[in-house]
């Protein structure tokens, strides 16, 4: 069974409306639903935006169900110019830019305990990734920031992604990459770009998420037709 999950009502419309023999179980305010996508059976639920919330959501996703991996679909904003509204980024790997103990000795981004500042994408994932068609969209490859705060304003996003080599930024994917690790099981992070490199990074946000959203659907939609 695959596990998806999405942060936004945005995000989750366009995967849940592809969905079919939905069977839904609530826990607490976290809504799962059970079917079939594309063929495959799956597992959705929303988390909501930040990074507790895809944490508690990954975690119970797997305690339930079990899923052999989790793919996260959303949005994201740009840290770099050549990263454009719509165009995909697939993430190598993701780092809590936001997550600092550097006064007992570590990397900005590295949790004590763990090991690495980096949690690494599946493999065997990326290269069903690197399948796809792309004639409607751009699609880059690359690491992806999360952290508690939407980050807007060129000169932060262009800091960020200088100082991590990153491509975007987000509010979930960290958390949910972390319960991955935790939890040995595989997963991928698929970001389409809401908001460019710019001063007006929610204005933009609001315009194109749907737009962005739509297609992180697109990019799901060929892996899964590539999982047998």
């Amino acid at each position: 069974m695959l596990g998806i999950i999405g942060a936004v009502n945005e995000e989750a419309e366009v995967i849940k409306g592809e969905m079919k023999n939905l069977v839904e179980e609530k826990v607490g305010e976290i809504q799962f639903f059970k079917g079939e996508l594309y063929g495959k059976e799956a597992v959705f639920a929303q988390s909501g935006i930040g990074k507790v919330n895809g944490a508690i959501t990954a975690a119970l996703m797997i305690h339930m169900y079990s899923p052999d991996s989790i793919i996260f679909s959303g949005v994201a904003g740009s840290l770099d110019g050549k990263i454009k509204i719509g165009d995909i980024v697939v993430g190598t790997d993701v780092l809590q830019y936001d997550f600092d103990a550097t006064e007992f000795g570590y990397e900005r981004g590295e949790i004590p305990g763990i090991g690495t500042r980096f949690f690494k994408s599946d493999p065997e994932l990326l290269k069903k990734a690197e399948k796809m068609e792309n004639g409607i969209y751009t699609l880059h490859f690359g690491r992806i920031l999360t952290g508690d705060s939407f980050v807007s304003g060129k000169e932060k996003k262009e800091q960020l992604g200088r100082e991590f080599e990153a491509l975007c930024v987000d509010m979930e994917s960290g958390a949910v990459a972390q319960v991955c690790h935790k939890f040995k099981v595989k997963f991928m992070i698929i970001r389409s770009i809401s908001d460019s490199l710019s001063d007006n990074s929610e204005m933009e946000y609001y315009k194109f998420v749907k737009l962005a959203a739509e297609n992180s659907k697109e990019i799901l939609k060929q892996i899964l037709a590539q999982i047998i």
